[in-house]
C-alpha cells in the first residue's frame, strides 16, 4: 500500500468514524481512502472552516476525534478560524493538511503554505510525514497528544509526493486507550478536609469534567459533601442543571452569563474547587475574594496558579482525581460530616428562585419584535432534554440560549466561547448529530453567524443529517471598539430588511418556516421538530429584538 492508504488504515485503527473536508490535488489519494472506508462517514463541506467545526461538534459529543482534511495553500489556511475555535476550547481532533511537494518549498510555488508557522501556535502539536519511514510513529504522536492531559488540535502535515510512495511494510499499532494521571494522594487529603469544613464551598468546573466524562464522580462528590456546583459555559452539562446543588453558569466573581446563585456562592465562599477549567475574561469580572482556600484540579500543569493561585493544587485526570477523593472522604471523614448539609440546599434553592423570577418576564415576553429569551423557551418546552443535544452561537445569542435552557445530561450542551468563530454551531450540530444519530439537534444561531456559514446547511440535506436551525434574527451587529481617545465608540450595522433566510434554506433543500409573532412559536416550533423527525434538516426564521446587558 501507499502511504496515504496506510494513513487511513490507521485511522481506522484509531477509532476514527467521521471525516470533513474539500478534496483537493494534494490531499486528493488519502481523501479516496477515506470515501472508500467503510467504517468512515464522510462529510463534504462547502468550506473548510465549516468541516473543522464538524469535527469538533463531534469530539464535544462522542469524545472521539474526528479527522479533517484540506487541500494545500489556501484551502488549508481557510481551516484556521476553526482551528482557532477548537484550541481556545481544547477540543480534539486531527487536521489532515495537504501540501505540496517536498522538493518545491521555498520557491512560493503554487499553494505554498508554511504549515508548521501557521499553525504552530493554536495547535497542540504540529507535525510532518517527511517519508514513509517515519509513518507509523508521526502518528502514533498525533494520537497520544489528542488523547493525553488537556485535549486540543492536531495538524499533520502531508506532503504530496510522500502519500503516493510506498508505506513500510510495519502494521501501524494503534494507541486507542489514553493515558491518565491521579492526582497526589497528600493533596488529596488535605483538599478532602477543607471541603468537608468549608461553611460556603464553591465548587466551579468546565469542559475537562466532559472529557474526561467524569459527570457521575462530579455529582456522587458533591452529594457526599453537599457540594454546590456551577459550570462555564463549555462545560454546561458537566453537572445536572435540575440537581438541587445546581447553581448554573458561574465565575469568578460574577461571570458574563453567570446566575444569580452562582454568582452569590461564589462571592461568599470559603473554600472553592476548581476541576478542569481555564479562568477566561468573561468568567472572571472580579478577582477572587480574598481569605478564600482555592483547591485546583487539572490535567494541564500550565494552567496550575496560573490566574488564580492555588492553596492546594492537584495535577491529575479530574475523572480519577474525583474517584481519589470520594475514596478519601469515605475513608478519612467520620459519619456526621458526611450527612446532607440542609442550610447549603436552602440557600441555593431560595437564590434559584429568586434568579427564577428574573427570568419569568423575559421567558414570557409579549413583546414584537419577539423577546429571544421567549424563543429559547418556548422551544425547551417542546424538547426532551435528556435526549436532545443544543448548541449556541457565537454573539448575543449566547445568553439568550444557554440561560432559559436547563442541561440535563452530560454533552447535551454544546457551549463554547474561547475564540467565538461566528457560524461555528451550524457545523458543530452536524457533528453531534453524527455522534449521537439518535439525539434531536438543534443549533440557535444569530442572523450574522447564519450568514457565515449558511451554505453548510445543503451539507446536512445531503448528508441526510437531519438537524434542526434556529435563527434569530434581529437584523443587525452591535459591538464595541475602542476609538483614539480611548473613550468607548458604539459602532452598529444594520444589515439590509427584506433578506429572506427562509427561502435560501429552501433552495439548499431544507425545509424553512418564520414566525414574527410570540403565540406562533409553539406552533412553528412544534412543525419544525416533526419535520427534522421525519429526517428533513428544518430552518425557522424568528423576527427578535435585540437584547444585551446585565440581568441582575
Amino acid at each position: 500500500m501507499n502511504v496515504a492508504d496506510t494513513i487511513v488504515q490507521a485511522l481506522v485503527g484509531e477509532g476514527v468514524r467521521v471525516a470533513a473536508g474539500i478534496f483537493g490535488e494534494s490531499i486528493g489519494r488519502v481523501v479516496v481512502g477515506l470515501a472508500n472506508a467503510p467504517k468512515i462517514k464522510l462529510c463534504y463541506t462547502r468550506q473548510e472552516r465549516v468541516a473543522i467545526d464538524i469535527a469538533d461538534g463531534h469530539a464535544r459529543v462522542s469524545g472521539v476525534p474526528a479527522v479533517v482534511f484540506a487541500d494545500a495553500g489556501p484551502a488549508a489556511a481557510n481551516a484556521m478560524g476553526g482551528v482557532v475555535n477548537s484550541f481556545g476550547d481544547s477540543t480534539p481532533l486531527l487536521f489532515l493538511a495537504g501540501q505540496i511537494g517536498r522538493f518545491e518549498g521555498g520557491r512560493r510555488a503554487m499553494k505554498e503554505l508554511p504549515i508548521h508557522d501557521v499553525f504552530g501556535s493554536v495547535t497542540k502539536l504540529t507535525a510532518t510525514i517527511a517519508d514513509p519511514s517515519q509513518l507509523n510513529h508521526v502518528v502514533r504522536q498525533c494520537f497520544v497528544n489528542l488523547r493525553t492531559g488537556r485535549p486540543g488540535p492536531v495538524v499533520l502535515e502531508l506532503p504530496q509526493d510522500v502519500l503516493s510512495m510506498e508505506a513500510p511494510e510495519l502494521a501501524y499499532k494503534p494507541v486507542l486507550e489514553p493515558v491518565r494521571a491521579a492526582g497526589d494522594p497528600r493533596a488529596i487529603e488535605q483538599a478532602i478536609h477543607a471541603l468537608a469544613a468549608a461553611e460556603r464551598p464553591y465548587v466551579y468546573v468546565g469542559a475537562g469534567i466532559l472529557f474526561s466524562q467524569a459527570s457521575d464522580e462530579l455529582v456522587q462528590l458533591a452529594e457526599l459533601l453537599t457540594l454546590p456546583v456551577a459550570t462555564t459555559l463549555n462545560g454546561k452539562s458537566a453537572f445536572p442543571e435540575n440537581h438541587p446543588l445546581s447553581l448554573g453558569i458561574g465565575g469568578f466573581s460574577r461571570a458574563t452569563y453567570g446566575t444569580l446563585q452562582a454568582t452569590r456562592c461564589a462571592q461568599e465562599a470559603d473554600v472553592v474547587l476548581t476541576i478542569g477549567c481555564t479562568f477566561k475574561a468573561h468568567t472572571t469580572k472580579a478577582p477572587m475574594p480574598q481569605g478564600i482556600t482555592h483547591i485546583q484540579v487539572d490535567a494541564d500543569p500550565s494552567e496550575m496558579h496560573k490566574e488564580a493561585r492555588a492553596d492546594i493544587a492537584i495535577l491529575g485526570d479530574a475523572k480519577l482525581v474525583l474517584r481519589q477523593m470520594i475514596e478519601a472522604a469515605n475513608g478519612l471523614l467520620p459519619a456526621d460530616r458526611l450527612r446532607p448539609r440542609a442550610e447549603i440546599g436552602t440557600r441555593v434553592d431560595r437564590d434559584r428562585q429568586e434568579w427564577l423570577s428574573i427570568l419569568k418576564p423575559l421567558v414570557t415576553s409579549q413583546e414584537r419584535p419577539i423577546h429571544p429569551f421567549r424563543v429559547t423557551w418556548e422551544l425547551s418546552q417542546l424538547l426532551d432534554p435528556a435526549n436532545t443535544i443544543v448548541l449556541h452561537d457565537a454573539g448575543s445569542v449566547r445568553g439568550s440560549t444557554c440561560q432559559p435552557y436547563i442541561a440535563t445530561k452530560p454533552r447535551s450542551f454544546i457551549g463554547f466561547g474561547g475564540q467565538s468563530a461566528m457560524g461555528f454551531s451550524l457545523g458543530a450540530a452536524i457533528g453531534a448529530k453524527l455522534a449521537e444519530p439518535d439525539k434531536f439537534v438543534v443549533a440557535v444561531m444569530g442572523d450574522e453567524a447564519f450568514g457565515e456559514t449558511a451554505m453548510d446547511l445543503e451539507t446536512a440535506v445531503r448528508g441526510d443529517i437531519p438537524i434542526l436551525v434556529v435563527v434569530k434574527n434581529n437584523s443587525g451587529h452591535k459591538r464595541q471598539d475602542t476609538s483614539d481617545d480611548r473613550r468607548a465608540a458604539l459602532v452598529s450595522v444594520r444589515f439590509k430588511e427584506g433578506g429572506d433566510f427562509c427561502a435560501l434554506a429552501q433552495a439548499l433543500g431544507a425545509r424553512a418556516s418564520r414566525a414574527e409573532e410570540p403565540e406562533a412559536l409553539r406552533g412553528v416550533f412544534s412543525e419544525a421538530i416533526d419535520a427534522v423527525r421525519h429526517g428533513h434538516s428544518t430552518l425557522v426564521e424568528v423576527v427578535t429584538r435585540r437584547f444585551g446587558g446585565k440581568l441582575f
